[in-house]
């Protein structure tokens, strides 16, 4: 069952991802919000992962509730579908040097296309026992767009790219008995035309 610690750990997950793959360009994966100023150049070359989004899936809207059977009891009971959330991620080199910031710019987008679907072991947290897949695409955004990001989250533009991750579901706490099924009627039609 997915909980609510489904958004942070897809970012732990992320992260530990990341981190793996930048050891070969000297880099460290920090989580951000991007609230505090970041030193450039920074004490050592890394990358941050800000999370600048989180919104319902549409595709996965207005599904009727679900009948399960209830591990803890082995009763039947009826829960609404769990929330799909769209996860949308900011990735930023810091290192000082524009080379420097293209090389580990360039790895995290070499990692995450790698790693377009996690599952399994990679997961972290939560996720794991659900037998959870996140996938991980690129989003292309105009310059506008990008200016907008950086304008919200109150930083100078810088290059980066931007993730969606998907779907991330959080289950509802809303469980209620479902009734037993306690007779059933079948109707025959009879065939129609001549007989």
């Amino acid at each position: 069952m997915a909980d609510f610690n489904a958004i942070s750990d897809v970012t732990a997950t992320l992260q530990a991802v990341l981190a793996d793959d930048l050891v070969a360009v000297g880099a460290v994966c920090q989580i951000d919000d991007l609230s505090t100023p970041i030193a450039v150049p920074p004490p050592a070359p890394l990358l941050t992962l800000t999370l600048y989004e989180a919104i319902e899936d549409p595709s996965a809207r207005n599904r009727p509730n679900e009948r399960v059977v209830d591990p803890a009891t082995g009763r039947i009971v009826t829960r609404r579908p769990p929330a799909c959330l769209l996860l949308r991620y900011l990735v930023t080199p810091w290192s000082g040097a524009p080379l420097s910031d293209h090389l580990i710019l360039g790895r995290a987008i070499q990692s995450l296309y790698d790693h377009a679907i996690i599952a399994g072991a990679e997961l972290v947290g939560s996720l794991r026992p659900d037998n959870e897949a996140i996938h991980v695409t690129m989003v292309p955004l105009s310059l506008e767009d990008r200016t907008h990001v950086w304008r919200a989250i109150g930083g100078h533009y810088r290059l980066s790219a931007n993730y969606e991750v998907r779907v991330v579901h959080i289950d509802g706490r809303d469980i209620s008995d479902a009734p037993a099924v306690r007779s059933r009627r079948l109707r025959v039609a009879r065939p129609e035309g001549p007989s």
